[in-house]
């Protein structure tokens, strides 16, 4: 098994999907818990890919550093975006270089963007509230070449859900039905 990557059961699923168009659907969700100040606990809630539950709950903690009234405990929210983002990322990499034959010895991924804090804090009206570019690059050391290396980060951002979710709009509503206790 190439880079530890199990490429027939990749296949199987995908055989799978592709006959049953219900079985790609993958629910996910989080609850996210107030722990004082500026502090968050989340909770993923299990998970149901197609018609298979994965019962599953990690819990992680959110902060922010002292500028922002925290005490840098945690990462902050941002931290977790680019994590995630580069998470799905890397997924998609190294699947995709598996996939080409390519042997890996080592794979980082560095995302990094600035946030002007004016828009979040309300300064400056004309100030983007987040992230207005963010810049990502792969580090690679394996048996393939710089062309097949940008070649596959180039295929990654076609199909990384993450990418694609923080590089096009995506509809978030809320629920109209907050309950609210007095």
């Amino acid at each position: 098994m190439l880079n530890n990557v199990n490429l027939e059961a990749l296949g199987n699923y995908v055989e799978v999907i592709t006959n049953k168009p219900a079985e790609a659907i993958a629910a996910l969700g989080i609850t996210a818990t107030w722990k004082g100040g500026v502090n968050t606990e989340i909770t993923t809630h299990s998970k149901k890919i197609g018609s298979a539950f994965v019962e599953k709950q990690f819990k992680y903690q959110i902060g922010e550093p002292a500028e922002l009234l925290g005490d840098n405990l945690n990462p902050n929210p941002q931290d977790y975006i680019l994590g995630g983002l580069a998470g799905c990322m890397m997924v998609g990499f190294v699947v995709g270089a598996t996939s080409k034959g390519i042997k890996l010895d080592s794979v980082n991924l560095t995302i990094v963007g600035n946030l002007d804090l004016r828009g979040f804090l309300e300064v400056d009206p004309n100030v983007s509230v987040g992230f207005e570019e963010l810049q990502f690059n792969f580090e690679v050391t394996g048996s393939g070449t710089e062309e097949e290396y940008a070649a596959i980060a180039e295929h990654v951002r076609k199909v990384s859900p993450g990418y694609r979710t923080i590089a096009e709009p995506v509809k978030i509503s809320i629920n109209k039905s907050l309950n609210a206790v007095i």
